[in-house]
């Protein structure tokens, strides 16, 4: 199928475009999209059902093969003289032959009630099925608050409650689910690490509201002690790139004090998007210039870069990592930045997207 991404990565149009900090630039949210857009979106068409037809040969009549189909169809195909080297049968016609048919589907999704149905089955697999689909179905209100209290219900299993978080962000626009999403983390410390990382996540949909970015924020710098969940408050500031306090405090964490490796490469994925900006770019070239530095964040470095492969200083230092590195992991990932993937730059950097039926895949999918 082919992908229609909501971001322009290379083609000549570097980060920057979307989130310069000149006047007449106009900040651009980096995946275009918004939590009601989403939620409010049409259902699709389900496709139809492919089964397959077996066909049975009936007769042979003036060069041509009859069959009688299990769905009563009469087919007929020419007469061919056989192949006996290939080990085809010896006749004009082949003894049977099978045919797909494609039947209308009967039901375009769950109705509410069946949903809401399956919400509150016996069964935690089910339970966690139901609540992934019911994220097409977020625009009835009972469907929400039925999801909004399975993620509450410190009697449900924790990855249904994660999967809960997830279905979530889908309706983030939602005041009421900003304020569940964040009371869990602000009052819920003794809650399962799983659902805490997930529910930092969900709240990258709702970043355009700036009580959650300063949240965020103030997780990273203060109120989050957990390292894992902590990284996911970093995770979510990725979608405020037209922010210029969550901007130095992302370079703060990989320019000072002793972040440890992981907190810093996250950081610098969720600056991917303002690698455009001068300051942002000339920091991570000097991360890939240290030799000194971390292997790890010298990669996640060069990657990001190659959203601005297009600078000329930018291929330079390429073309000399190619030519003189010692180390074959960076030589292999300079030659793959110098012509990026795209698809493969939006998953690393877990950037959403858009299929061609206008559907928008969030980033959270892959989380």
């Amino acid at each position: 199928m082919k992908i229609i991404l909501s971001l322009v990565l290379l083609a000549g149009i570097a980060p920057g475009a979307w989130c310069g900090e000149t006047e007449n630039m106009r900040a651009v949210q980096l995946t275009d999209i918004n939590a009601g857009a989403v939620m409010e979106r049409p259902s699709l068409a389900q496709p139809g059902l492919v089964k397959l037809d077996l066909c049975v040969l009936n007769e042979i009549k003036n060069n041509k093969c009859y069959f009688k189909c299990q769905s009563g169809a009469v087919v007929i195909e020419p007469a061919v003289r056989p192949d006996f080297s290939a080990g085809e049968p010896a006749g004009p016609c082949s003894p049977y032959i099978t045919r797909e048919i494609i039947t209308e589907a009967t039901q375009k999704y769950l109705n509410t009630n069946q949903l809401e149905d399956l919400l509150g089955d016996a069964n935690p697999e089910v339970r966690k099925a139901a609540v992934k689909t019911a994220r097409s179905q977020l625009n009835n209100y009972s469907t929400l608050e039925h999801v909004l209290e399975m993620f509450k219900n410190k009697q449900e299993r924790a990855d249904v409650r994660a999967e809960a978080a997830r279905t979530l962000s889908y309706a983030a626009g939602d005041y009421k689910v900003q304020d569940a999403l964040k009371s869990l983390l602000k009052y819920g410390g003794d809650e399962p690490r799983e659902l805490r990382v997930m529910t930092y996540k969900a709240l990258w949909a709702a970043t355009g509201n700036y009580s959650v970015q300063d949240f965020l924020m103030d997780a990273v710098k203060y109120n989050e002690k957990d390292p894992p969940a902590r990284r996911a408050a970093i995770w979510s500031l990725f979608n405020v790139c037209n922010n210029s306090t969550a901007q130095s405090l992302l370079t703060d964490l990989i320019k000072y004090g002793n972040e440890e490796e992981a907190v810093r490469v996250e950081a610098i994925k969720s600056l991917f998007a303002v690698v455009g900006n001068y300051n942002i770019k000339d920091l991570f070239k000097d991360l890939l210039h240290n030799a000194s530095e971390k292997k790890a964040v010298r990669l996640v470095a060069l990657k990001a870069l190659s959203g601005v492969a297009n600078d000329y200083s930018v291929q330079n230092i390429f073309n000399d990592i190619i030519r003189t590195e010692r180390d074959p992991e960076l030589r292999v990932a300079a030659v793959a930045a110098s012509n990026a993937d795209i698809a493969e730059l939006r998953e690393y950097f877990h950037l959403g997207y858009r299929l061609q039926n206008g559907r928008f895949v969030s980033p959270i999918e892959k989380e």
